[in-house]
């Protein structure tokens, strides 16, 4: 008689690939027989918790667990564990691309294109622009998205360095980039700044006032990482309008979705002249393909598996 039973929170709505990998273990819904939790998006508070007393494991499909009462976890003995290593490439590749986005004015100047004519016969573009090659790239956190950062750009700028306290020396060796002992350090020099951490006590709201005013003037910013790591969104707003920070790409919010209130998510729908083409904000949808979608359903099911024989799982948080 199996004593293990899986069932999904939230966000799916086809169960097909569960009940492949996971057979007679899965069942549709939570229920008094379920041990073990597959999480999207659904906050496991203390109070979920203690209403399913059953449950002794949890297994995200993404990588951050900021949405998972890890101390009450601990307390209760429930393994937690993540799906780090799948979207690599994609949200890599997303970084690649609103750093190219941003910085070649591609969407400022499909707007001039349309708009005046005069852009194709040599009206003056006066945009800010600067040689990729030229720039500086500052990545925060050198795990496996901000590693294969690095890679996919030093074909367009061998200038990268990087600040990441829980990295040894020598990775600086093997990417061929530099390393920086601190992070105001990294931010004084980097043209293009990249973060790529996980939402933890250190990193949440490391993006405030001082982290913005150490910034280059004209500098990019990046932020493919967790909305709470920005501790007020209207900081950089104000340094967009005043051209203190020249773009901003950025997967993920403050609160998601963003409120009905929210001044500088407001004016981007509205197309405000003065920030066209100088910011790029996706649906924190970053990690998405078909592909990364069935690997990250697919390995999650896997440490299901692990748990319930016993395995060891190299994903377990706590």
């Amino acid at each position: 008689m199996k004593s293990d039973f899986v069932a999904v929170t939230d966000h799916i709505k086809d169960f097909s690939i569960e009940k492949e990998i996971l057979g007679d273990y899965f069942e549709e819904k939570i229920s008094s027989k379920t041990t073990i939790l597959l999480v999207w998006h659904k906050d496991i508070d203390q109070n979920f918790l203690l209403k399913h007393p059953s449950i002794r494991a949890i297994v995200r499909y993404g990588v951050g667990y900021d949405n998972i009462d890890l101390d009450f976890c601990m307390k209760k003995n429930i393994i937690v564990a993540n799906t780090p290593d799948y979207g690599i490439d994609e949200v890599s590749d997303t970084a690649i691309a609103m750093i190219l986005y941003l910085t070649r004015k591609i969407g400022k100047l499909e707007n001039l294109a349309k708009k005046d004519s005069k852009y194709w016969i040599g009206k003056e573009i006066n945009q800010n622009m600067r040689r990729l090659n030229k720039l500086n790239l500052g990545i925060i956190g050198l795990g496996r998205i901000g590693g294969s950062i690095a890679k996919k750009f030093l074909p367009f700028s061998k200038n990268i360095g990087f600040y990441d306290p829980y990295i040894p020396n020598g990775y600086e060796k093997v990417y061929g980039i530099n390393k920086y002992e601190t992070l105001s350090d990294l931010l004084k020099v980097s043209d293009i700044v990249s973060i790529n951490t996980p939402l933890n006590k250190e990193t949440k709201g490391m993006v405030n006032e001082d982290f913005l005013n150490q910034l280059k003037k004209g500098s990019y910013l990046i932020n493919l990482s967790r909305g709470p790591i920005v501790k007020n969104k209207e900081l950089i707003f104000k340094k967009l309008l005043s051209r203190e920070l020249e773009g901003y790409g950025s997967d993920v919010w403050t609160k998601e979705p963003p409120l009905s209130e929210d001044n500088f998510y407001n004016a981007l729908k509205d197309n405000i002249s003065n920030l066209e083409g100088r910011v790029i904000v996706n649906p924190h949808t970053a990690y998405f393909s078909e592909d990364a979608l069935h690997e990250c359903r697919s390995k999650a099911c896997l440490t299901c598996l692990d748990i319930i024989n016993k395995r060891n799982v190299n994903t377990r948080i706590i």
